[in-house]
């Protein structure tokens, strides 16, 4: 399993990934920060673009989280970079 540190921005228009400079990565998700609905969008928006199934590890609340995921964190990275 491997990690990665994100940023989430809720209540965007549309949901997209952005690759900030330092390596992580921004997401806007369509949802409001209420009762986990952005999370629950975020989980399923990233297993649609990336085809890997994710958990939120830390930052349930936050919009800076840590995600896991069952493939390594190259490949994982490699996946969003497909979209941008």
């Amino acid at each position: 399993m491997a990690k990665l540190k994100i940023k989430v921005k809720p209540g965007a228009n549309n949901n997209k990934v952005e690759k900030m400079g330092n390596g992580e990565f921004k997401i806007w998700i369509k949802e409001p920060p209420e009762k986990g609905k952005a999370n629950k969008e975020l989980i399923k928006y990233l297993k649609k673009i990336t085809g890997i199934k994710i958990s939120i590890v830390s930052g349930e609340s936050s919009r800076e989280k840590i995600i896991e995921f069952p493939t390594s964190r190259e490949d994982f990275v490699e996946r969003l970079e497909r979209i941008l």
